[in-house]
């Protein structure tokens, strides 16, 4: 028998379909939810999502993800295949091949996917270890793992930080704000944001200038910054950081409870955040101010190129 796959784009009439191929049936509403809110936001596309056939018949799923009015996918997603098949690997590889064509077609330079464990809404990722091991295999890889948090709507709004004086990017101006941005990230525990320019990488979320804010120490020094935003499925702190010299001295704690109060002014839930796992210190003042760890990311990524 062959193991031969189509993989086509999926008709309108076929989202139900798709949000069911590989789907433990208990999920399959809750995936179907998942795709219509990321369609309306522009996060996806129909004729991004993509079912593989086998013998006629639907096998598998993977979907293309990026930031609302973005032109080319970033990401995959909703990638299920019965894992446990015989067949398995050889589905997944073929179904990676061709995504990776598609989006460099598309004019992508790197797919990302990102795995979180242990099991759970929106994606419900079974089968990590055979997930991981397919990644590998066909080009992927980890570029950051993170702890995530989320903060509970109960949570007390933390009280103004006291010793700082905070100034928006609306009063102080970007040129001011991208200059902040690189020194707070200068000698970053944060695997990825120390790769990238994270004030570019910012800006694709949804955000007002009022919102993101320098903060500043009584003799008038830059001690940090903090940057919440609005992603399609959450709101959240997108960075929060201090100056070199002033590490160390508990200030990221006030700027977290300044970031953390403007989220709940705006009132977006799901409210969550990342911490790199090997930025200990962010991590614990995420678990000191109240916020939840729900769960481990991996970050993979597939250069395109070439």
């Amino acid at each position: 028998m062959t193991t031969d796959i189509r993989l086509r784009p999926i008709a309108e009439s076929e989202l139900a379909t798709f949000a069911a191929t590989a789907t433990d049936p208990a999920h399959a509403a809750a995936v179907h939810r998942y795709v219509d809110d990321l369609l309306a936001k522009g996060a996806m596309r129909r004729d991004w999502c993509f079912l593989a056939e086998w013998n006629g018949a639907p096998i598998a799923r993977i979907a293309f993800w990026t930031l609302p009015g973005a032109a080319s996918p970033s990401d995959i997603v909703l990638f299920d295949l019965p894992w446990a098949a015989p067949e398995a690997q050889v589905f997944g590889a073929s179904m990676l091949r061709r995504v990776a064509e598609q989006a460099r077609a598309l004019g992508a330079g790197a797919l990302g996917h990102v795995l979180d464990t242990p099991l759970q809404a929106p994606q419900w990722q079974a089968e990590p270890e055979r997930r991981r091991a397919l990644l590998a295999a066909n080009g992927f890889e980890i570029r950051r793992e993170t702890f995530r948090f989320e903060l509970d709507p109960a949570t007390p709004v933390p009280p103004p930080a006291g010793g700082l004086v905070f100034r928006s990017m609306a009063e102080v101006g970007e040129a001011e704000f991208r200059a902040a941005t690189e020194r707070v990230t200068e000698g970053t525990l944060d695997r990825r944001i120390g790769d990238e320019d994270m004030f570019a990488d910012m800006q694709g979320l949804r955000h007002e200038p009022g919102w993101w804010e320098l903060a500043y120490g009584p003799d008038g020094a830059l001690v940090g910054l903090v940057m919440p935003a609005l992603a399609p499925s959450m709101a959240t702190i997108g960075y929060v950081g201090v100056v070199p010299e002033r590490r160390g001295r508990g200030h990221v704690h006030a700027l977290l409870a300044r970031g953390t109060a403007t989220l709940a002014r705006i009132g977006r839930w799901p409210v969550r955040a990342d911490a790199d796992t090997r930025n200990s210190p962010m991590a614990d003042a995420f678990r000191r101010a109240g916020w939840r760890e729900f769960a481990i990311r991996t970050e993979f990524e597939r250069p395109l190129a070439g």
